[in-house]
């Protein structure tokens, strides 16, 4: 029993390591820069901004004659932001 209850607790320990590591690695995976990740344009870079960058992939767009980056949500596809040389779109 006792056994079977510190088998249980490690991996769960285990888990609770593994994990963030997993989408950490999936963050740096990317290959943003932290200026890049900073998704609500306040100009900081935070961990919950970090971690959630693992979901966002980019694309180049034509905006009128501007070539900009849009980054987009991998989940649904909608866009998050885009940038336009000095120019910066925040979607909602």
């Amino acid at each position: 029993m006792k056994k079977t209850f510190l088998f249980l607790v490690l991996g769960v320990m285990a888990l609770l390591l593994v994990y963030p590591a997993y989408i950490a690695l999936g963050a740096l995976a990317r290959g943003y820069d932290w200026r890049e990740m900073d998704w609500n344009s306040d100009g900081r870079t935070t961990l919950s901004e970090f971690l959630s960058s693992a979901d966002i992939a980019k694309r180049s767009i034509k905006r009128g004659q501007d070539v900009c980056w849009e980054y987009y949500a991998l989940k649904d596809g909608l866009p998050v932001r885009t940038d336009c040389g000095l120019r910066v779109f925040i979607r909602p």
